[in-house]
């Protein structure tokens, strides 16, 4: 079990967000469409009609952006996965992130924790307020917040809140490899973050980091995870020939609140339904999703009745796709596309990290909040003035949500 940082190496980074007399001005900009629209129903139906109808989806939504924006020290980061911690409030994790916490902020002199973590207050992205947080080494120099096992460090999987209120947070373990970068890793094993007081803020939290077994074919989660019936069903992911392979585990709460990951129960199939790992055979667990890609998200829609994956699709230039089932076991439909990022059709781009957020309110009715990373296979693109407004960012936009069930 690995040591929690002391309260000491994680001081709060509070900033407002923004001050109160800009968020009045912004906010009056932003409505400014809908004052417009309700002073013409005064003299003409038909404007009115016209001003009804929202922007066609899908569409970027860069208002929303603002969101990781708010802290001018923290310039950028991939992952982008977002826990809800109930009240209104969510946890945002983020991987390889820019931190410079001097003036003139720029990533040229930015350290570079492996993640970092924000809270977010509120669930509308265009008011909430955001909480950047991260350790310090022993200089005072930016550190990830789940701190390295050794030479190896952490990226962030996906988290949920137990019912016996401990914040679970799946990590995975990462190492160097002899690959050129930025593609110069390789997934060691993962790892369970426990927080057991996730309602304080996050420089105040206590915690401890249980690492993780050996599990079948390999795999490792959580690239998404639901809860249901008082288990934890965790999608976790087995690379097969450059593909991610989607599997699922099924943890107890209880079991995962105490740390002890030993009793987890896999898919095996309609015909076996759920077994522990020694009674998987050779054949292993069942693939439910055969590119479930190495980050998504997984949510259930109550009005479609149906759950909802949503991942990346393509390397490189990527567009983010949607999968439903009306179980999590399947059977999962064939992958449609969501939104094209234009980041796409841009130089070297590397567009990955596609997931959507249940927990983020949208504007309209029935639409999905997603967000991806775009960034670059020109390492140095990312450092320059250009870079640094565009690139290594994650990026939010909004797609139609599936249609309700009759």
């Amino acid at each position: 079990m690995q040591a929690w940082p002391s309260r000491a190496a994680l001081a709060p980074r509070r900033r407002p967000l923004p001050p109160r007399g800009r968020a009045r001005n912004e906010d009056a900009f932003r409505r400014l469409p809908e004052i417009i629209c309700r002073g013409l129903a005064a003299a003409s139906l038909a404007w009115l009609a016209a001003c009804a109808h929202p922007a066609p989806l899908p569409r970027p939504w860069g208002e929303a952006e603002r969101l990781f924006h708010a802290d001018p020290r923290w310039l950028g980061g991939d992952a982008a996965i977002s826990v809800d911690l109930g009240g209104g409030r969510l946890l945002w994790l983020f991987g390889d992130s820019f931190v410079d916490p001097v003036p003139p902020y720029t990533r040229r002199e930015a350290a570079f924790p492996r993640n970092t973590v924000a809270v977010q207050a509120g669930p509308d992205p265009l008011r909430a307020a955001m909480d950047f947080v991260w350790r310090r080494d022993g200089a005072g120099v930016p550190a990830s917040f789940f701190p390295e096992p050794g030479e190896d460090w952490y990226w962030p999987g996906a988290g949920l809140r137990l019912p016996d209120g401990t914040l679970a947070v799946f990590l995975h373990r990462i190492g160097l490899t002899a690959a050129a970068p930025p593609l110069n890793f390789a997934v060691e094993g993962f790892a369970l973050a426990l927080i057991a007081n996730p309602d304080d803020p996050p420089a105040a939290w206590r915690g401890r980091i249980v690492p993780g077994p050996f599990l079948p074919l390999g795999a490792v989660p959580a690239a998404a995870v639901l809860t249901e019936d008082g288990a934890a069903i965790v999608l976790a992911t087995a690379q097969q020939g450059g593909v991610h392979r989607g599997v699922l585990v099924r943890y107890a709460a209880a079991d995962l609140a105490a740390g002890d990951l030993s009793r987890a129960l896999w898919w095996a199939g309609e015909g076996r339904g759920w077994v522990a790992a020694s009674a998987l055979g050779a054949a292993g667990p069942a693939i439910v999703i055969d590119q479930a890609g190495a980050e998504s998200s997984l949510h259930y829609d109550s009005c479609a009745r149906l759950y909802v994956h949503v991942s990346s699709a393509g390397f490189g230039a990527a567009e983010i796709v949607t999968r439903t089932a009306p179980r999590p076991t399947g059977p999962w439909s064939a992958p449609l596309p969501l939104y094209r990022p234009p980041e796409s059709d841009g130089p070297a781009p590397f567009v990955y990290a596609g997931k959507a957020h249940a927990g983020l309110a949208a504007p309209g009715a029935r639409q999905l909040v997603l967000t991806y990373v775009a960034s670059s296979f020109d390492g140095a693109a990312l450092l320059t003035a250009e870079g640094e407004r565009r690139l290594y960012w994650p990026r939010a936009a909004l797609a139609a949500a599936p249609a309700c069930a009759d």
